[in-house]
């Protein structure tokens, strides 16, 4: 009897649903986007692949903001064969839901390119492109939504300048080093 008990409850927790696959486009795969699952420090090349101009200077902006907290670097690429992480351009099929402004990849799924694209039909301010690149950037490097209204992982709040909370500090710490080894742990209740 105990053994058809473990049995089961092995089977039930081995069941688990995989999560849903990343969502594709016609873009150039980046060929470095593994660096992103490296948890030593990183140099990742970053490819901007937009038309507008005004938004790659903001995700550009994002990378530094990302570069002050994890321990990376990051210089711009021209070429899909030296990035990790690709900014794109959006088409309006990728986006079934016109209020969302930003799509990026996870990588704990399959079909992970490195990739982060805009809904071409949002108009937002440069603070705007600014902070959803920093959340957008903060999926990519692992991290999930924050419940907690004072996070930048929070679904969105465009109004105020991005912070991490302790438990997005933990969730980074758990797959990245930390540039500050003071804060390489926190611990959350």
């Amino acid at each position: 009897m105990t053994n058809l008990i473990l049995l089961l409850l092995a089977a039930s927790l081995g069941s688990a649903p995989a999560p849903p696959p990343n969502w594709t486009g016609q873009y150039a795969p980046c060929d470095r986007h593994l660096d992103l699952l490296k948890r030593s420090h990183v140099d990742l090349g970053v490819r901007v692949s937009t038309s507008d101009a005004v938004l790659g200077a903001q995700f550009e902006r994002a990378m530094r903001f990302w570069s002050g907290v994890a321990d990376l670097d990051w210089h711009p690429v021209d070429d899909a064969k030296d990035c990790a992480i690709q900014l794109v351009d959006g088409t309006p099929e990728l986006f079934d839901n016109a209020a969302t402004a930003a799509r990026s990849q996870f990588p704990d799924r399959p079909a992970f390119e490195g990739w982060v694209a805009f809904n071409p039909r949002s108009r937002l301010t440069e603070h705007e492109m600014f902070v959803i690149s920093v959340h957008e950037i903060g999926h990519l490097l692992g991290l999930p939504h924050n419940p907690s209204g004072s996070s930048i992982m929070y679904f969105f709040d465009l109004d105020r300048s991005p912070s991490l909370d302790a438990l997005d500090l933990n969730e980074l710490a758990d797959r990245h080093k930390l540039r500050d080894p003071a804060i390489t742990r926190v611990i959350v209740p």
